[in-house]
């Protein structure tokens, strides 16, 4: 909360620098919260489907990258599990529609407009990045039904999805290396923490698939 606070905050010092002391600050704490808040309104999406098929929610985690809605069973069915993948995402792209609405209706400037700007091209983003088609993104769970109605077995679409996972973490995590080995730039320094929560959590999924299946 702290990082993204002073990151917006120093964002819109910058845009406009008539602000007086401290309420960029103020104004990034805002919008830090209405970040989490959009995170939590997508990680709400696959809860409320899931709750409506009769699987109980545990709890819904915030951390750097998202969210992570903790569900005690997957879904009986493939079709149950693309519902409840595809939930999240959709809530992301519906605030994205309704923010955009707003910031062309109503004629809005200063920073009250950077925000509401900031926080449909974040909500696009969420939905947008998430369904990369692998685990433990939501495009990975998109997947792994649609090879679990294709095959038959649910481990096998978990399998394929968590090796797609790694892949796009492995993809990621080189072109986030490559710029800092070559020219020592950091500029895509989040490529490689991205990379390396992929590879990871797509690796665990894999592992407790096989676990599963034997």
């Amino acid at each position: 909360l702290g990082l993204v606070t002073w990151s917006y905050g120093e964002a819109l010092a910058a845009q406009f620098p008539y602000l007086s002391s401290g309420s960029p600050l103020l104004l990034g704490l805002v919008t830090a919260l209405l970040l989490f808040a959009s995170v939590l309104a997508h990680e709400l999406g696959h809860s409320f489907v899931a709750i409506k098929q009769g699987i109980k929610v545990d709890s819904i985690t915030l951390f750097i990258f998202g969210g992570l809605a903790s569900l005690q069973k997957e879904s009986d069915t493939p079709g149950g599990a693309f519902w409840v993948a595809i939930a999240g995402p959709a809530v992301s792209f519906a605030i994205f529609g309704i923010l955009s609405a707003i910031g062309l209706n109503l004629d809005l400037t200063g920073p009250l407009a950077a925000i509401l700007a900031l926080l449909a091209a974040i909500n696009f983003s969420l939905g947008a990045f998430n369904l990369i088609p692998g685990l433990p993104l939501d495009g990975g769970n998109i997947l792994k039904a649609i090879v679990w109605k294709i095959t038959g077995n649910p481990y096998k679409g978990v399998k394929f999805a968590s090796v797609v996972g790694q892949i796009f973490g492995w993809v990621a995590i080189a072109s986030g290396l490559l710029p800092l080995v070559l020219s020592g730039s950091f500029n895509n320094f989040w490529n490689l923490l991205i990379g390396t929560f992929l590879l990871q959590n797509a690796g665990r999924s894999a592992q407790f698939a096989r676990v599963r299946e034997r």
